[in-house]
């Protein structure tokens, strides 16, 4: 069965940007496990914010190339596009379908409210999360509230010299 995981960058203050979206924060001066976590995964799915904000940052192409993409949303038409598919359905639904197909795992990229959404429905298997050393103050969270308590298993872990810190935990 295909998995589900939310993989992100958050700071350690919980924030996954700034309140008008910005990332300049985050570090990007080496991989952090990216090209490992992309090997794993072919399909890309968050909500419109997240798209939005995606093509504001990187306009001139696919957002994740060799990956299928979906963008959930109630106000953008749905159906496919260059490069994406725009879906309304419910997430269990849409989850159900996807995971049914062959593949590789499923990457739920974010917004916060999907991400609270597919928590409730009990959707995601995996935790991963890129914590940098930096405190925001305020901005976008983490876990956008209210989200369900869930109990979660730590698969592991590693620490870059850059300070920031990867946690990976297994939904139980």
């Amino acid at each position: 069965m295909r998995r589900i995981k939310y993989f992100v960058a958050s700071s350690l203050d919980s924030y996954i940007s700034r309140k008008d979206g910005g990332v300049d924060w985050l570090f990007m001066d080496q991989d952090y496990g990216m090209k490992e976590f992309f090997a794993s995964v072919d399909v890309a799915v968050m909500g419109r914010k997240t798209y939005q904000k995606a093509v504001e940052l990187a306009p001139s192409g696919p957002l994740f190339p060799g990956m299928k993409n979906y963008v959930f949303s109630h106000l953008l038409p749905k159906g496919k596009r260059e490069h994406i598919e725009v879906v309304s359905d419910p997430p269990a639904s849409w989850a159900e379908s996807v995971r049914a197909q062959p593949g590789k795992d499923i990457w739920l990229v974010g917004g916060g409210e999907m991400v609270r959404e597919f928590l409730q429905k009990r959707l995601v298997n995996e935790i991963g999360i890129s914590i940098h050393p930096r405190l925001l103050g305020d901005g976008v969270a983490l876990f956008a509230q209210p989200y369900p308590e869930t109990e979660l298993e730590l698969v592991r872990s590693k620490q870059y010299p850059s300070g920031l810190l990867q946690v990976f935990y297994r939904v139980k």
